[in-house]
């Protein structure tokens, strides 16, 4: 039976319109990384090349990228996201110095287990040597350096670039790919070896972890700095390189598989256990994490 009324037809719904990609989440995250790699990349080899007459290799480039790369992210913190530069992930607060803490807790405890076992074992040997004249100096000066120059990387690796690799690809993508592009990057380094690139990408992959479960820089920076900082008071080289700072020396011995050989206990698949023990321990531990930033409000 034909209806009484009129039956007015329901418009047609034309398709949502497609978002051009460059003004897409994605899109956006990908410019403002490329756009911080470009301007990081060619400071940090304009101040290397402006400091390299004045100061040694490891110097120069641990000042010059931890400079270049608190500007960078400075400048891009600014225009961009509008927002400070402790919104990368260095907040001033109190969890923010919890999560310094524990880095520093577990990057210290994680260097002096390790050589422990190596000692204990027979694959590292202490040896005594006498302190250079100006000690005094010497170690506040390196202090800073080892500081700075963890703080260069962790903003450089797991910093803004990170950050918005993240909000494009999602976290498991951005903490694999910048963890082999960590191991990677210390490939120049001497005595490296696989072992070394395994362990130094499972670096990567501690402290890219260690950001995403707190939104926070300062646990993966206090590991990162406590780690080097430990192993140059003993005397262990640090990813294949010397620094004299305690009067204390340690040379390895037996298997390199073991001992690290010259590249330091980063090259030790001792190291890898204890890293694969350090990620499950972070899986597994309650932490809390910051609730602004970058990445405010995702999951």
């Amino acid at each position: 039976m034909p209806s009484m009324f009129p039956v007015t037809p329901e418009p047609e719904q034309s398709p949502p319109a497609k978002t051009p990609f460059l003004e897409g989440r994605i899109g956006r995250s990908l410019i403002r990384l490329a756009i911080f790699l470009v301007f990081t990349f060619a400071l940090w080899w304009l101040v290397a090349g402006l400091m390299a007459p004045f100061a040694g290799p490891l110097v120069t480039s641990a000042i010059s990228l931890g400079a270049t790369a608190l500007v960078t992210t400075a400048v891009m913190m600014r225009i961009y996201e509008m927002q400070p530069l402790s919104a990368v992930g260095l907040f001033w607060n109190r969890l923010g110095g919890i999560h310094l803490a524990l880095g520093l807790g577990l990057g210290s405890g994680m260097s002096l287990l390790i050589t422990a076992i190596q000692w204990s074992c027979g694959w590292a040997r202490f040896q005594r040597e006498p302190l250079p004249p100006d000690a005094g100096l010497t170690i506040p000066f390196w202090i800073f350096v080892l500081a700075i120059g963890a703080a260069g990387e962790e903003l450089l690796f797991r910093g803004y670039a990170f950050q918005n690799l993240i909000r494009a690809f999602g976290p498991w993508f951005s903490v694999i790919s910048t963890s082999v592009l960590f191991g990677l990057g210390h490939s120049a380094n001497p005595a490296f070896s696989r072992v070394s690139l395994l362990n130094t990408a499972l670096f990567g992959l501690l402290f890219g972890y260690a950001y995403w479960r707190t939104r926070d820089l300062w646990l993966p920076l206090g590991m990162h700095f406590a780690w080097n900082f430990t192993l140059a008071a003993i005397g262990a080289n640090i990813s294949g390189l010397k620094i004299r700072l305690m009067g204390l020396s340690v040379s390895s011995a037996g298997s390199c598989l073991w001992s690290g050989g010259d590249y330091g206990p980063e090259a030790s698949l001792i190291t890898t256990l204890v890293l694969t023990a350090v990620v499950i321990f972070l899986w597994k531990a309650p932490t809390a994490r910051q609730e602004d930033g970058i990445l405010a409000g995702l999951p």
